[in-house]
């Protein structure tokens, strides 16, 4: 297998496996090198939010958190409005601040392009 890198100067190189660990010289420019060990290990949802933390909204409106206590406990609390900083996650139909980009309540990604 071999291991694609690339020199300080943007040239890019294949070396084998047999490299790793070890530095060189570009042929091109001759700059130094280094092969970094291939890693296979990934990051799982969990812990990209774990690594995130606990999201906090830029600001938060009484009456949707009333609401939500309220529908937790089983209560037909007041009805949130619909507001214009507050979006709906498509995976669980919760009203979020539209500052999220992770749903707080069941953790899907929900940005689109168009909030950034």
């Amino acid at each position: 297998m071999t291991i694609t890198v690339h020199c300080p100067h943007g040239h890019r190189l294949v070396a084998n496996d047999e490299s790793v660990g070890k530095t060189g010289r570009c042929p091109v420019c001759k700059a130094t090198i280094s092969i970094p060990m291939q890693s296979t290990d990934f990051l799982s949802e969990t812990a990209i939010l774990s690594i995130l933390g606990t999201p906090q909204p830029k600001n938060s409106n009484i009456a949707d958190d009333l609401g939500e206590f309220a529908a937790m406990a089983g209560h037909a609390g007041p009805k949130s409005q619909h507001h214009p900083h507050v979006k709906l996650c498509p995976s669980c139909d919760r009203e979020i601040d539209t500052g999220y980009h992770i749903c707080p309540h069941c953790q899907t990604y929900i940005s689109t392009l168009s909030d950034f």
